[in-house]
């Protein structure tokens, strides 16, 4: 019988000093340096390449080699059925929002002018895939685990806002803004979270996320 593999916290945090230390650098000193002089497709091919080693790949490994220590194995993950039907509130929530942040802000639902179909390869395929399997695909399946639900879902989401803060403090953005989006972007991580406990399929928040960003980019400034 082979050895049970055990995630232990040491593990988790060493991942997550790495996984964040890698990202800062990337965001903070190979992005203005590189990243950014690239144009078009070239830069949407370098940015999802980047994101799918350092996000997704080590990930998917882990999930794969700790499977006994997972709330779901790699495989469920991506087979279980998640019941497209009962998922459709939640699918629907997840348009809905971000359409009516939308009115909120401009008093109509109209496409940003500045927008560029280009860039939902990256900000909308991309991030719905990687950031997804890392955060509910492996750390919030991991937390499940180990701790209740609802602060597996917290401490997922904290660290979701955490790994923004690099590319916000590149852009500038002042302590109030930072303070608004990690509340934005934590509340948002738990609906993704609760869609993935709800379903057991990574899938559903991959959708979710990619429409959530698709709608954004199109309706928000």
């Amino acid at each position: 019988m082979a050895e049970k593999r055990t995630l232990s916290p040491l593990h988790i945090g060493i991942y997550l000093i790495i996984f964040f230390a890698v990202w800062s650098v990337r965001e903070l000193v190979i992005r203005p340096v590189f990243l950014d002089t690239l144009d078009g497709i070239v830069f949407q091919i370098a940015e999802s390449s980047m994101k799918l080693v350092a996000w997704t790949l080590p990930a998917v490994l882990l999930i794969r080699y700790f499977q006994d220590d997972m709330w779901i194995s790699l495989r469920d993950m991506f087979t279980t059925n998640p019941k497209w039907f009962k998922s459709a509130p939640i699918l629907l929530l997840g348009v809905v929002v971000p359409l009516i942040n939308a009115l909120v802000l401009h008093g109509e639902i109209r496409i940003r002018p500045d927008f560029v179909p280009m860039t939902l390869i990256e900000g909308v395929m991309m991030v719905g895939i990687t950031e997804e399997i890392v955060f509910r695909g492996f750390l919030l399946n991991a937390f499940l685990k180990k701790m209740k639900p609802w602060k597996a879902v917290l401490l997922d989401a904290i660290l979701f806002a955490l790994i923004h803060y690099p590319i916000w403090i590149y852009f500038g953005h002042n302590f109030t803004t930072i303070l608004s989006s990690s509340i934005s972007v934590i509340v948002i991580s738990a609906f993704f979270a609760y869609s993935f406990i709800k379903t057991r399929n990574i899938f559903v928040p991959i959708v979710l996320h990619m429409l959530w960003n698709l709608l954004l980019m199109l309706f928000t400034v």
